[in-house]
């Protein structure tokens, strides 16, 4: 392989198109991903381009790229291509990925990409469709590994949502102890139970772990719970402290720091105003209420606020309580709404004692300890994958010396 690579313009290469309209009081539910400049925003029953194809952002959000498998519809703030020409599509894709086309701004006010100012572009790339494919496929090899990573993570993150339901929501031991001790069940929980006379060893939880929950439900501030329980509140285990604004020249793609904004990670820096078990929330706009956990040194931004935990041994129990918790009830202003942080410290919480919200814990940084290795393994590789693109697209690195590198990467 090593094929004649030419310098050319992109429109040689690819044709870029404009995207539709589709309001989205117009959408109707189906298949098919709406692409906008910064990823899908939401499906519709009907496709104007047939997948795998490519989309840039054009309005809003500038270049970047995203490969989509399926077919979908493009949004106007979108270029999608049209025609690639006889190239390989995902190929294209990382061409596109390669180009600083942010410089091309057209706009005054909002961010703006004329097409017709791309396909003039000077490019290189190999005329050669197989060494197109093996650099697409070093590179999505790569990208395939952050996918798997990033599902892999979604998959433990629901597990440990669905323990925690399961425990402290549903009480499903409970049930299942009162039911053995012929207690009364409440009403809440009928279905639950009917669940468990028909199949009495679907919790399956060892009988170590079930003789901590108890076998009979008092009522409470918040409903039935479990006898032995009590309702304490947000500050009893942990005390908030707002963030502090961190100059945009600090914030870069990659790092060792993540900044937590109102909706989680916003970027990487090298300074942090935060470490241990971190918990954050986001404090004003769109995304306030949400919480999101990080272990180690971290920098907490101004619309988000840090939730500093008491006792470290309680952290996934408490950061998994937080989420359940009920913070609508305290969101403020309509057209910004806000959270305020005594208003969460005084939140209502179900406390299970400590034996229970220990082994919770215990439990979930099993969890949690997979999740964070496969979080750093995808920076290593977005990384890795960030410096082979412009060598590989451009020809400086050549198929075979890169998959020696990456023969104990991936």
């Amino acid at each position: 392989m090593g094929g004649e690579w030419v310098e050319t313009t992109l429109g040689e290469v690819l044709t870029l198109q404009r995207g539709f309209d589709l309001p989205e009081r117009e959408r109707k539910p189906g298949p098919y991903p709406v692409i906008a400049s910064t990823g899908s925003v939401g499906y519709h029953n009907h496709a104007k381009v047939r997948g795998p194809g490519v989309v840039i952002g054009r309005s809003g959000s500038l270049g970047g790229g995203q490969f989509i498998s399926s077919d979908f519809w493009p949004l106007n703030t979108t270029l999608w291509v049209k025609d690639f020409k006889g190239n390989d599509k995902r190929f294209c894709y990382y061409l596109l990925k390669s180009l600083d086309l942010g410089r091309l701004n057209a706009g005054s006010g909002v961010p703006t990409l004329n097409r017709n100012h791309i396909h003039p572009l000077k490019v290189k790339f190999p005329t050669e469709l197989d060494e197109q494919r093996a650099i697409a496929r070093i590179l999505g090899a790569l990208d395939d590994k952050i996918e798997l990573n990033r599902r892999m993570n979604e998959t433990l993150e629901a597990m440990a949502q669905a323990l925690f339901k399961s425990w402290f929501v549903d009480f499903d031991p409970v049930v299942v102890n009162a039911i053995k001790a012929g207690n009364p069940i409440p009403e809440k929980f009928a279905a639950r139970a009917a669940h468990y006379r028909a199949n009495p060893d679907a919790l399956g939880l060892p009988e170590d772990i079930l003789r901590l929950f108890p076998a009979r439900f008092v009522d409470s501030e918040l409903g039935p719970i479990p006898e032995g329980w009590e309702v304490k509140q947000v500050r009893e285990f942990a005390a908030l402290k707002g963030g502090q604004q961190l100059s945009k020249k600090h914030i870069k793609d990659h790092g060792p720091v993540p900044v937590f904004g109102g909706a989680g990670i916003m970027g990487y820096t090298t300074i942090s105003n935060a470490t241990g078990f971190v918990i954050t929330v986001g404090r004003v706009g769109a995304y306030c209420g949400q919480f999101f956990r990080h272990i180690g040194e971290a920098w907490i931004n101004n619309n988000a606020s840090l939730v500093r935990v008491h006792e470290r041994k309680l952290g996934e129990w408490l950061y998994l309580a937080l989420r359940n918790a009920n913070i609508d009830v305290i969101k403020k202003g309509a057209a910004q709404p806000f959270v305020a942080n005594s208003d969460i410290e005084r939140l209502p919480i179900l406390w299970p004692g400590i034996n229970l919200a220990s082994r919770l814990s215990e439990f979930v940084s099993k969890m949690r300890a997979l999740q964070d290795h496969y979080v750093v393994e995808s920076r290593t590789l977005a990384a890795l994958r960030d410096t082979l693109l412009p060598k590989l697209i451009s020809g400086e690195l050549r198929v075979p010396d890169v998959e020696k590198i990456l023969e104990d990467a991936v």
